[in-house]
């Protein structure tokens, strides 16, 4: 279990030590910690170096300090950290817009390596879903916002169609910041239209089962859609405001703000 730690950067050996005991599963979820003086006797270190131990892993979201109860290991999720990337994308986004185009570039890859694991592992529930989204985007061609929220949720039911945790936690994280994209672009002229055209395509090579076909219509998709927010962004620099709505204008001030006052 514990052991005696080296006299260097304590604290942290405190910290690489109780990773290491969640990681080997010998700390549960829920499971509390021995008590500050408890660990300080074990580790052979003093309190303050634990304490500032239990700081740190109650920073990174591993533990749970409770007032006069202790230190608890929280149910680990990913959802605080995802909140965090999500945090600063935005502020990056706010600051500087060329920030969409790198998104824009990460999508890239990410998306094509969803659409192939998506028509080799889809299910039929997953045909169904994406079937009714596309109908759904279609009927809603003459409405912008509602092509942003079919087409989002289309490229959310193809990542779970997909069958990969892994890609699904990146894409849950840059969800909102893809969003803003769409928001960019959809209302140039015959975009919406054609954008249901390259879902549909999308759509008949997940149903094929066939991988590269699908991978070959997103990354078709992912083209089309980078050269119109390269337009957009384009267009908003010679505007002065970024493209961005008043709210959305509004928005970034007051984040600016509040980083200010920190």
């Amino acid at each position: 279990m514990l052991r005696p730690v080296k006299k260097t950067r304590l604290y942290e050996d405190v910290v690489a030590q109780i990773q290491r005991l969640v990681r080997t599963k010998k700390l549960s979820p829920g499971e509390k910690l021995p008590s500050e003086r408890e660990l300080a006797v074990t580790l052979g270190i003093g309190r303050p170096s634990v304490r500032e131990a239990l700081r740190t892993l109650d920073s990174m979201g591993l533990i749970e300090v409770r007032s006069g109860q202790g230190a608890f290991l929280r149910n680990l999720s990913l959802d605080p950290y995802l909140a965090s990337i999500r945090e600063s994308l935005a502020f990056l986004l706010d600051v500087r817009e060329e920030a969409l185009l790198e998104l824009w570039e990460v999508r890239q890859g990410l998306e094509e390596q969803i659409a192939r694991l998506a028509a080799r592992n889809r299910e039929a529930r997953d045909l169904e879903r994406l079937r009714g989204l596309t109908r759904e985007m279609e009927r809603g061609l003459g409405a912008p916002e509602e092509v942003v929220r079919s087409g989002m949720a289309f490229h959310r039911a193809l990542c779970g169609a997909a069958r990969n945790a892994v890609l699904l936690t990146v894409w849950e994280a840059i969800a909102g910041l893809v969003e803003k994209s769409q928001r960019r672009i959809v209302g140039v002229p015959g975009q919406p239209r054609e954008a249901f055209a390259k879902h549909e395509a999308l759509l008949a090579a997940v149903e094929a089962g066939d991988p590269e076909g699908a991978g070959r219509a997103m990354r078709e998709h992912m083209e089309a859609e980078g050269e119109l927010l390269r337009k957009a962004l384009a267009s908003a620099r010679r505007n002065g405001h970024g493209g961005r709505s008043a709210p959305e204008r509004k928005e970034g001030r007051t984040r600016r703000r509040a980083a200010k006052a920190v």
